[in-house]
């Protein structure tokens, strides 16, 4: 009787989840952001460097899944995975991991608006205050004076001003 729960121990089965954190051992900056924007796990880029054209590959899946639009919750990691993966793009040159994950510190203090009417912290997608029904106005999405897909940093006064993200990432090794 002794050696039945040694032997069925001996003979457990795959792990079901086994790809996932193989995906998961090495998770940087860049790649927590890619997974709080909605990326699986299975499509994380490996590696110390990001391609150009692993960048549009990552934007192409980032569009793709989920095949809905991004939770509320996701949509400011979303956003700022977006601008960071058209920055690569754009330079056509491979950029260090270390490189985007410094860019991504910068978004920290940054707020935007969600299509739900709040503004939310731009890295984690939490919601800081509700500015109102997010419609369409001059042909943009806006809640007031606020703008779908800008960026906002608080002021002296703690109000959200308007601020510039995009631009070639850093090019140091």
């Amino acid at each position: 009787m002794l050696l039945c729960p040694l032997a069925c121990a001996s003979n457990s089965p795959p792990q079901a989840f086994a790809s996932t954190r193989e995906a998961l051992t090495d998770l940087d900056e860049f790649g927590a952001l890619l997974l709080r924007a909605g990326l699986p796990p299975e499509y994380l880029p490996s590696g110390r460097e990001l391609s150009p054209e692993q960048a549009k590959q990552l934007r192409l899946q980032l569009h793709l899944y989920p095949l809905n639009p991004p939770s509320p919750v996701e949509y400011g990691p979303w956003q700022v995975a977006d601008v960071l993966l058209l920055d690569v793009t754009s330079k056509g040159s491979p950029v260090t991991r270390a490189d985007l994950g410094r860019r991504i510190q910068e978004f920290k203090p940054l707020l935007l608006l969600r299509p739900d009417g709040y503004l939310a912290e731009a890295l984690t997608g939490k919601a800081e205050r509700c500015v109102g029904p997010v419609e369409v106005k001059e042909d943009t999405y806006r809640s007031g004076s606020y703008e779908l897909g800008t960026f906002y940093k608080l002021d002296e006064n703690s109000q959200p001003q308007p601020v510039s993200v995009g631009g070639p990432p850093s090019t140091s090794r």
